[in-house]
């Protein structure tokens, strides 16, 4: 279906005099890049004056690998990179990836992160944990708080599924390959029945979170990839993103414009969905 045009570009904001920084991090197939596509859209259309520069890193290409993007926009914007210490927001769709890049953030800037831990399975090869299914009586605490995202195949259909590492067969906790050995599972459960076979000098959760709270006091821990999971498809984890950037009020990107860019950019079939997404994102942030 061929996008309708689009003439709106002006309307928004002519008051815009100075330019403005956006870091964009996380894995591959995370959509990151698609992220900053839709932000840059929108940042091109908030008035005529408006200049957009963008630079991706992305060798990477596999799942896991690192991807950063420089988003930059505004009257005078002429290089694509961010210096370290300027970013007025730092876009994080994995834990680590948060750390690996607050150096970005300016001191009163804005940091949203995603609360899921994706690691190279390369990384972890002496740290795991194990469920005694003799104490364990399948709640589920474990799935519902592992943010630990794995790749496994469904055997009954073969195809490949995505999904936390920890899951529930047969009434039991099931820890799959892909786990680190992060310990939340171990810390949340109520029965005792998760333990950690292995120690290696991994920061815990708690330490990764505390880390990125001290970046700045406008850093948030957010569930994107849960909600975008909760409204049927963890490919969305980058609109919900956007929708809790929107929800602080300095930021100059209007949600009328990130909204006709999904319409723009998208294939028709998934929009409304991915507004419903938005939406959602929109509530989780109210500053």
């Amino acid at each position: 279906m061929k996008k309708k045009p689009f003439f709106l570009r002006g309307k928004y904001d002519d008051t815009m005099d100075k330019d403005y920084n956006i870091v964009l991090v996380g894995t591959g197939g995370q959509g990151v890049i698609l992220a900053s596509t839709i932000l840059g859209w929108a940042a091109l259309h908030l008035n005529e004056k408006t200049k957009v520069r963008t630079a991706e890193t992305h060798g990477m290409a596999q799942r896991g690998g690192t991807v950063i993007v420089h988003l930059r926009f505004g009257p005078n914007v002429e290089s694509p990179l961010v210096k370290t210490h300027s970013a007025d927001v730092i876009l994080s769709f994995e834990l680590v990836e948060a750390i690996r890049y607050m150096n970005y953030l300016k001191p009163d800037g804005i940091m949203l992160v995603n609360n899921e831990i994706i690691i190279p399975p390369v990384l972890f090869r002496g740290q795991h944990v194990s469920v005694d299914p003799a104490v364990c009586i399948g709640c589920g605490n474990c799935r519902m708080n592992c943010y630990i995202n794995t790749y496994y195949q469904d055997m009954d259909t073969l195809a490949i599924v995505s999904a936390p590492s920890s899951r529930i067969v047969n009434g039991k906790c099931e820890i799959l390959p892909g786990c680190t050995g992060c310990v939340r599972c171990v810390e949340i459960c109520n029965q005792n029945a998760i333990q950690l076979i292995k120690e290696i000098s991994y920061p815990l959760y708690s330490e990764i979170e505390q880390t990125i709270k001290s970046a700045s006091k406008n850093s948030y821990i957010i569930p994107a990839s849960t909600i975008a999971r909760e409204l049927g498809d963890i490919r969305m984890t980058n609109i919900v993103m956007i929708g809790a950037l929107l929800g602080f009020t300095n930021v100059p990107l209007k949600p009328e414009l990130i909204k006709e860019a999904i319409h723009q950019i998208l294939r028709p079939n998934v929009v409304e969905q991915n507004l419903k997404a938005l939406e959602t994102g929109q509530k989780l942030i109210q500053k």
